[in-house]
């Protein structure tokens, strides 16, 4: 026994086992899904929608929040030893200060179909909401919202994006092209793609200055000046309309694009060439992507009517993991 011990603890102090790897935690996979038909959980019919969590790819899920409620997507921030949720649905902006344990609408009559928010990584206590209707603020973890739409050449926000160096500076997605605010919302300017309704706006998590968007009929364009100029890739991409994207944290040349009914694509060159990578997927209506931070070749996609599926080998092979039938929305791992 003696020797084995002392053959690990030589494997850990020369590097080739990864101590800390032994021990960590399994990340968690959050599922956001606007409505289902009828699917399976722990062998049982359940109509359940909202948000759903897995700590062990797809073996068990979880249900947070209200049985039945029509969301779009889930932000995260870790406060006072508690994690805060705040989801996006139709109703509003739901929140829960206690880890998914209770909840409740923040806010009033005025703010309903919220699409995306955008957590202040300084402060998360400061929120924003892109919604159908413009971009509201919240600064008080969300007892009061306040409108701020000053400068938007449309108020159809699908996401936003605080940038990751400055939280003073803002992007948002519209249906006539990308937006910014250099001073946390107050002021509107657009700066790109006028006229092109953007599905989804992504920024690089490493590299700050490389942004990326889908658009509804036009592809994919990517910016590697925060949005300055802005350049069309879209050969090999044989159908338009890119509802998700995802960059690979540890290579900015690799970005995966979901696509509406021509299932998932991928470059390797930074959207100089696009494949189609679509083996084993039944459905190709892609609404999420999601590359996992902790291990590059493990790939999520949420999709319209048929739940989560993960490919284990960087998208060459795809398998379903669970909530079947759902029209899945939007994945955070924390």
């Amino acid at each position: 026994m003696k020797k084995y011990l002392l053959i690990f603890l030589i494997l850990i102090l020369s590097g080739l086992i990864n101590f800390s790897v032994l021990w960590a935690k399994s990340p968690t996979l959050y599922v956001v899904t606007r409505s289902t038909k009828v699917f399976r959980l722990q062998n049982k019919d359940n109509p359940t929608v909202g948000l759903f969590s897995t700590s062990d790819k797809g073996k068990t899920w979880s249900h947070h929040g209200w049985k039945y409620t029509k969301c779009f997507s889930v932000s995260i921030a870790q406060q006072k030893n508690k994690q805060v949720f705040y989801l996006s649905c139709g109703n509003g902006v739901q929140k829960s200060a206690d880890g998914g344990k209770n909840w409740t609408i923040t806010t009033g009559w005025n703010i309903t179909e919220c699409l995306k928010t955008a957590i202040d990584p300084t402060n998360p206590d400061m929120v924003y909401a892109a919604t159908a209707y413009g971009i509201f603020k919240t600064t008080d973890g969300g007892k009061t919202w306040v409108e701020k739409n000053t400068g938007l050449a449309s108020t159809f926000t699908p996401t936003l994006v605080i940038d990751r160096d400055d939280h003073n500076l803002l992007f948002c997605a519209t249906e006539l092209g990308v937006h910014r605010s250099r001073d946390g919302g107050e002021n509107w300017e657009p700066i790109g793609l006028l006229g092109l309704g953007i599905r989804t706006l992504i920024q690089h998590p490493a590299r700050p200055d490389l942004l990326a968007v889908g658009t509804e009929d036009d592809g994919v364009f990517i910016s590697n000046d925060r949005g300055k100029t802005w350049v069309q890739k879209i050969n090999g991409l044989t159908h338009q309309t890119v509802y998700a994207l995802a960059f690979a944290p540890s290579d900015t040349q690799l970005i995966y694009a979901g696509t509406f009914q021509g299932g998932i694509f991928k470059t390797s060159n930074g959207g100089n060439s696009w494949q189609a990578i679509n083996n084993g997927l039944r459905i190709f209506d892609i609404h999420a992507l999601l590359v996992d931070p902790n291990d590059s070749r493990t790939v999520y996609a949420g999709i319209l009517n048929d739940g989560i599926w993960m490919s284990e080998d960087a998208g060459a092979n795809w398998r379903f993991i669970g909530l079947e039938t759902s029209q899945v929305w939007d994945l955070v791992i924390r």
